[in-house]
């Protein structure tokens, strides 16, 4: 087959495809910006919001507000990260395809990263650069891995696990690498305080325009599923999916835009408003999204039915007259929509009540990015490595969990799963959750007590390394959780809800990043030993509630050709 040829459909092959090699270089490269950027936000944050002054000589108050906001900035990108997904699959499976979304969304990402570098020493510059990346990195995560599984056939089928951990790999190298090496630019003494900050948000960037690069340099390679329906029907579903997204956007966003002060800023003045009258204008936008996303929804579904979550579930209210007794309230939808079609929104709707409480994880885990890199600054960052004395900065720290993932994997793998299936335990998906909802419980108690040590010491003298033991915990709760919630969500949702669950649990990842946005402000009233203590509490009581929730829930797999 020529190299020139794009493929339409997956090439029967017993070895791997010939696209493989650019999604796996395209997402190394990806993750390697992403990540890195992300390790220097917060101290970033931090600094920008004192001005750039020495943190020694801040009054006590004012360096805690400004640590209390750039946590809530750093969780409310996350957020944003997690939360544009939801249109990202839309646009790439029912209007442009997977290739088109992620190239030129990939042109939008690189753009955030110029912005972050040329204004580094602005807020607006910093707003601005992260709204660009949150929209890019969450526009093509839904696609991404998906694109992976696109180029197999039944033929190379076999080759799929090992791709996915391959790709896996690829994402904590990137991950591991980049927050040992950006944290380091950035404080580079050559390059001082002002070019250190530019140049360690560029290189993400150069990073991220060699992945673009990459990912075009196949483009001829890979496997193209063409989206589906296209055209007119695809338009008005990518339309009425942003009507419905826009007031969700607005009034999150907004409120971080209302509390940094409108009332009595230039933008005030100018347009004359209050917190109040912008929330009636947020209001107002949205009701009015609202409505218009509903004329859309109903104007295509007259076109042609989709058999989508929403459809069904307003069918089925809609048309309660027609069941008959001893039916099901979704029922009713059989006859249109076939019998697996009726059971997608009460599937759906199960597994929504399941992982809410996955939110509160996600609140917890993300912090090793934030609050996690707090503490690290308080405590003494040399370390003995084989003999040689090291410096880290706080920032690089993270980089223990990329760097734990890839160790802790294979031990569950062949130290825990195996055995227990060995002694005929079935340690099933939802088991597994529940062990690593507590396990992440635990991991805040161990960072509670060790802040607690923190603040009873003089500043600097607790060694870093005591951090490695909430890092494993951590992390181990993240494969329990993460991966296992990922295979759960996919096998128990309806072929045709498929993507929506997939959107629904990275929603659950936004949640718990607005939750840390929410309670944020407490960092500025509480010790950070008690700011801990309060999520490990919040967590184990969320843990309990998991665990009854998972032993009460009764559902069924839904597989390819099952």
């Amino acid at each position: 087959m020529s190299d020139s040829v794009s493929l339409s459909k997956p090439a029967a092959a017993t070895s791997f495809p010939p696209g493989v090699k650019y999604i796996i270089g395209n997402e190394a490269a990806e993750r390697f910006s992403f990540y890195g950027m992300k390790a220097i936000l917060y101290a970033h944050m931090v600094s920008l919001y004192v001005g750039f002054q020495d943190k020694e000589g801040l009054d006590k108050a004012v360096l805690a507000a400004a640590e209390s906001k750039a946590t809530a900035i750093t969780h409310l990108f996350n957020a944003g990260v997690y939360a544009f997904p939801m249109i990202g699959a839309i646009l790439a499976d029912r209007l442009l395809g997977k290739f088109k979304v992620i190239f030129w969304i990939s042109m939008l990402y690189c753009v955030g990263h110029g912005v972050l570098s040329i204004g580094d020493h602005t807020a607006l510059g910093m707003y601005i650069g992260l709204t660009c990346i949150a929209v890019g990195a969450g526009g093509i995560k839904p696609c991404v891995s998906a694109n992976v599984g696109d180029q197999f056939t039944s033929a190379n089928a076999n080759l799929i696990p090992k791709v996915y951990q391959m790709f896996y790999f690829s994402i904590n190298f990137g991950s591991f690498f980049s927050t040992l090496l950006i944290p380091w630019l950035y404080k580079h003494p050559d390059l001082g305080p002002k070019y250190g900050p530019m140049v360690a948000f560029a290189v993400p960037g150069v990073l991220m325009g060699i992945a673009t690069f990459i990912f075009w340099l196949g483009k001829n390679r890979f496997v193209k599923i063409p989206p589906k329906p296209g055209g007119r029907l695809g338009m008005l579903d990518f339309i009425g999916a942003v009507l419905f997204f826009l007031p969700f956007v607005a009034a999150v966003f907004a409120r971080e835009f209302i509390e940094a002060g409108v009332e009595g800023s230039a933008l005030a003045d100018l347009l004359g408003t209050t917190r109040k009258a912008v929330w009636s204008i947020i209001g107002a936008f949205s009701v009015v999204s609202l409505g218009a996303g509903i004329m859309v929804f109903n104007h295509r579904q007259e076109l042609e039915p989709d058999p989508g979550f929403l459809a069904v579930m307003l069918y089925s209210f809609r048309n309660q007259k027609k069941r008959q007794p001893g039916m099901g309230f979704f029922e009713v939808a059989t006859e249109r929509y076939g019998q697996e079609g009726a059971e997608g929104p009460p599937a759906v709707l199960r597994i929504m009540l399941v992982f809410s409480m996955v939110s509160v994880f996600w609140a917890l885990f993300d912090q090793h990015s934030s609050t996690w890199i707090k503490q690290a600054g308080l405590m003494n960052l040399t370390i003995d490595l084989f003999g040689n004395t090291m410096a880290l900065s706080a920032s690089q720290i993270p980089a223990l969990n990329p760097l734990m993932v890839m160790m802790i994997i294979p031990l569950l793998n062949f130290g825990v799963y195996r055995p227990l299936e060995r002694f005929g335990f079935n340690f099933s998906p939802l088991r597994r959750m529940t062990a690593g909802m507590f396990l992440t419980a635990v991991a805040f108690g161990a960072a509670t007590w060790l802040q607690a040590h923190i603040e009873a010491a003089p500043k600097g003298s607790v060694p870093v390394s005591w951090q490695m033991i909430q890092y494993w915990l951590i992390t181990t709760a993240e494969v329990l959780v993460s991966v296992t919630g990922l295979e759960f969500a996919y096998t128990q949702a309806p072929r045709s809800m498929k993507s929506t669950i997939m959107g629904f649990w990275l929603l659950c990842v936004t949640f718990g990043n607005l939750l840390v946005v929410f309670l944020a402000p407490l960092e500025e009233t509480l010790a950070l030993s008690e700011f801990f203590g309060l999520f490990a509490v919040l967590m184990a009581g969320a843990a309990t509630a998991f665990a009854g929730l998972a032993y009460m829930y009764k559902g069924k797999s839904y597989l390819q050709g099952g």
